[in-house]
C-alpha cells in the first residue's frame, strides 16, 4: 500500500470510530436466541446470499485478555471473491475492510450481531463505481439481518 492510500485508510478509520458518529457507522441487530444457533443462521443466510464464508475467527480468548467475558465471540468472513479482487485490485484503500465481516457475541441469552455499515465509507470515495458497491454491500448485510431475524421469530413462534 502506498503511502496516500496508507492515508487515505487512518483518515477513514479515525473518522468511522472516532466522536459520537460511531453508532451509525455500525449496523446492529440484537437476537433473542443462544449465539450457537444464531450463527448458523448467519453462515446460511450469507451463503444464500451468493457470498463465501472465507474465515470464521474465535474471539474468546483474545476478548477475555482485555477483561470481556463471553460464551461465544465469532467475527465471520465473507465474500464474493472476484468482487473481492476486484475492488481490492482498483482501491487498494478499501482493503482493510475485505472481505465484509459481522461479529457474533454471545450476551446470555442473546445474540449482538455487528457489522461495520459499507455506506459510511462513500463520502470518502467519488467513484461512482465505489458507492454503487458500497450500497450493494450495505443492502446485503440488511437483508442478512433481516433473514436472522425472520428465522429466529419462525423459531420462537413454533416453539410456543
Amino acid at each position: 500500500m502506498n503511502k496516500s492510500s496508507m492515508g487515505m485508510l487512518l483518515l477513514i478509520v479515525a473518522s468511522l470510530w472516532g466522536g459520537s458518529a460511531g453508532a451509525e457507522n455500525m449496523l446492529m441487530g440484537r437476537i433473542p436466541l443462544r449465539a450457537e444457533v444464531v450463527l448458523e443462521y448467519v453462515k446460511t443466510s450469507i451463503e444464500e446470499h451468493g457470498y463465501a464464508i472465507a474465515h470464521l475467527q474465535l474471539c474468546d480468548g483474545g476478548m477475555a485478555d482485555f477483561g470481556y467475558q463471553s460464551d461465544v465471540y465469532r467475527v465471520v468472513f465473507f465474500g464474493k471473491i472476484e468482487e473481492v479482487r476486484k475492488m481490492s485490485e482498483r482501491h487498494p484503500e478499501l482493503v482493510s475492510f475485505l472481505p465484509l465481516k459481522m461479529a457474533v457475541i454471545a450476551e446470555k441469552d442473546e445474540t449482538l450481531l455487528a457489522a461495520l455499515n459499507p455506506e459510511a465509507l462513500v463520502p470518502y470515495f467519488a467513484d461512482e463505481e465505489v458507492r454503487i458497491q458500497l450500497g450493494r454491500w450495505y443492502n446485503d448485510l440488511i437483508s442478512i439481518l433481516e433473514d436472522v431475524r425472520r428465522e429466529v421469530d419462525g423459531r420462537l413462534a413454533a416453539a410456543r
